[in-house]
């Protein structure tokens, strides 16, 4: 049975024969009516208190639910970007290390490449050398026999035309001091004035 302050107020009781103080049964009436109207307001106040707490909690609760959905989706998304950073530092270190290794491979074929040149244009320079310096040696060569030929004709044909000089005076003036000629063995040239000596 669910009593109401109204309904303690106006209950009565039966009288009977050396019964209660009817003044003090309602004074006592009243004041647990009172006391019990106030418990029933504080009772509504802290159901619909605890109502409202239940409604809190309940709206705490979503909002822990919508923060540790959000947290777990937050932890997912950044072990993803980890993740997906770690494969890309270690694409972007693949494709660097890739790279320079064709780098260098690139300069070594090159340095190769340059090497040879250097080899092939050394050698061409040296047989150019060689060669230009056979051409000049020959060419001395002939400049020597070409520019003092003419030097030493002339130093060995000077003694000879020298001796033929002086032998060709001794034997004249020998001819001359030996030989007398006669007017007999004197012919003239016919037509000129000029004689031969008869041999």
């Amino acid at each position: 049975m669910n009593l109401s302050p109204l309904d303690i107020r106006k209950h009565e009781f039966k009288k009977a024969f050396r019964g209660f103080d009817p003044d003090e049964v309602m004074a006592f009436l009243d004041i647990a009516s009172m006391e019990y109207e106030n418990l029933v307001l504080q009772n509504t106040m802290l159901s619909e208190k605890l109502a409202m707490t239940e409604n809190h909690l309940k709206k705490y609760r979503e909002i822990e639910n919508t923060l540790q959905e959000a947290l777990m989706s937050a932890e997912r998304v950044r072990e993803d970007t980890i993740k997906n950073a770690k494969n890309q530092a270690d694409l972007i270190v693949r494709e660097a290390e890739v790279k320079a290794a064709s780098i260098v491979e690139e300069g070594r074929s090159s340095l190769a490449h340059l090497r040879n040149t250097f080899t092939e244009l050394k050698i061409h320079k040296d047989t150019y050398l060689a060669k230009l310096k056979t051409i000049i040696n020959t060419q001395l060569e002939l400049f020597k026999q070409y520019s003092f030929s003419e030097e030493k004709a002339f130093e060995k044909a000077e003694p000879v035309f020298e001796d033929k000089k002086s032998l060709h005076r001794t034997t004249t003036l020998k001819t001359v001091e030996d030989v007398s000629v006669n007017e007999s063995d004197v012919d003239e040239y016919p037509g000129t004035d000029e004689k031969k000596v008869r041999s």
